[in-house]
């Protein structure tokens, strides 16, 4: 099945979509092409950050408070790039110190409160990830869309007018445990997800250690944000065109996408019919 990137935006039904991801400048790494696409096509994109992301830097001149402010405002003038409607961030402690069951409350909360169709969150099955936040938010993210439809759970949240919802499906994102069954063509929106990047100081830092070492990321000229610049469209453009190749596409990125039952995943058919050793569906592009 091929869906035409260019369908009309009169023939889309409009969506609720929740991004939910550990560290501010996650998104940018993983699907922050798809996101500006789906907000170009009119969807109501919302972006919930878990943690502060106040461990992430390798700099010693600032406080756990100071990075968080920091990654604050990148994350929110990155968003405004991507064309995220509402961006929320829990402050959750970074580096492995989240609540489980605390945080799937909160996040069964905001499914239902956003009315997400759609989450996009990241693959908590994926092998050899070392990241515990990663780890954890996937998989309270996508316990959460399972969930949020059940109205005996947490079910003083309907005291606030939280009403449970069916959250229809999960796109896990980045690094995946299983092959990709969805590609997004963003050759329409590579450019804002290289801008959006590099508001960030970790992804000017990445860009250093690569292709600068003499650059200081913290302390960037307008001479050297030129170069870092070049350097990005390099290796972003390099790694949406590998991904994109498979599929005939210019420039793409990839997800695992399962739709969902109250309390499971629909793939019962899917997972059976693997396990008797037969392969997966042919992927979608969208």
């Amino acid at each position: 099945m091929v869906i035409n990137s260019e369908v009309n935006k009169m023939d889309i039904k409009i969506m609720n979509i929740l991004a939910i991801f550990a560290h501010p400048d996650d998104l940018s790494i993983f699907c922050a092409g798809t996101l500006a696409r789906w907000a170009n096509e009119g969807h109501n994109v919302y972006a919930l950050c878990v943690t502060n992301g106040e461990v992430g830097t390798l700099r010693r001149d600032l406080t756990k408070e100071q990075v968080a402010a920091i990654r604050e405002k990148e994350l929110r003038t990155a968003n405004e790039i991507i064309g995220v409607k509402e961006t929320l961030i829990l402050g959750y402690p970074d580096a492995g110190f989240i609540n489980g069951s605390e945080l799937r409350e909160k996040l069964v909360y905001y499914v239902r409160k956003y009315k997400a169709d759609r989450v996009v969150t990241f693959d908590p099955w994926v092998s050899y990830e070392v990241h515990p936040d990663h780890l954890i938010v996937g998989r309270m993210a996508a316990e959460a869309a399972a969930f949020a439809a059940f109205p005996l759970l947490y079910s003083h949240q309907s005291k606030e007018n939280i009403e449970p919802y069916n959250c229809s499906e999960v796109w896990f994102m980045g690094l995946l445990g299983h092959k990709p069954n969805y590609f997004i063509d963003i050759s329409s929106t590579l450019d804002r997800k290289i801008t959006a990047a590099l508001k960030f100081e970790a992804t000017l830092e990445l860009l250093a250690n690569l292709f600068a070492p003499k650059i200081d990321p913290s302390n960037v000229s307008e001479k050297e944000l030129k170069k870092l610049t070049k350097h990005a469209n390099t290796l972003y453009r390099s790694l949406a065109e590998v991904i994109g190749k498979s599929m005939n596409l210019t420039t793409a990125e990839a997800f695992y996408v399962l739709k969902t039952l109250p309390g499971h995943f629909d793939n019962f058919q899917q997972s059976i019919s693997e396990l008797l050793g037969n392969p997966p569906e042919k992927p979608k592009i969208y």
